[in-house]
């Protein structure tokens, strides 16, 4: 979803954190998609934080919010990413939900594109990934227990950044849904070269 836009952050030498909710059980095996996830992570020189909530029965109040609140208490983001509301899966709006309440305090918020999200995606904003592309392709192919999805296939990441650079600069881009921005002097720096947390 927004692994250009945390290759940028990495480029730009902010500090990454990549917040992990669930193991993925349903669609796979938690200790290997645990391994993939800290693998990606690395790439980007990301700090992993992840927890065991049960896939596909992800409830905001269930612990959910205060595991996220945890987090964004000690790491105190400028930029927090996270799902999309308009998602078909139940976790993704879950998570959504959950960040809404947790990340209140947080000056900028945005929600990135999964392969789950539905035509009711709207971004309005467009990070320019041309010189992240291969860096969000090498996270992509760490998980390679899911290699066989459609949604994982390279030619398909590379058609879907090409096709959102028309509304913003640059050849590749990643779209966002901003749920929350800010430009007051007071806030530090907001833009994709910002330190973020996933």
């Amino acid at each position: 979803g927004a692994g250009g836009a945390l290759a940028a952050h990495h480029a730009a030498g902010d500090a990454i954190v990549i917040l992990t909710l669930s193991g993925g059980a349903v669609g796979g095996q938690s200790g290997e998609r645990r391994a993939e996830s800290q693998a990606a992570a690395a790439i980007v020189g990301a700090r992993l934080v992840h927890h065991d909530f049960p896939d596909t029965k992800i409830d905001p109040a269930s612990g959910v919010i205060t595991a996220i609140e945890e987090v964004i208490r000690e790491i105190r983001p400028d930029q927090v990413y996270t799902h999309s509301a308009n998602d078909r899966h139940q976790d993704h709006r879950a998570v959504n939900a959950a960040v809404q309440i947790a990340a209140r305090s947080v000056q900028n918020v945005a929600c990135f594109q999964s392969p789950s999200c539905t035509v009711e995606f709207r971004p309005d904003r467009f990070v320019d990934i041309g010189d992240q592309l291969e860096t969000k392709l090498r996270m992509l192919a760490a998980f390679a227990s899911q290699s066989g999805r459609d949604y994982m296939q390279t030619d398909l990441v590379r058609a879907t950044a090409r096709y959102w650079s028309r509304f913003g600069v640059g050849e590749f881009a990643e779209p966002l849904e901003t749920l929350r921005a800010s430009a007051t002097p007071q806030s530090r720096r907001a833009s994709p070269e910002s330190g973020g947390v996933h």
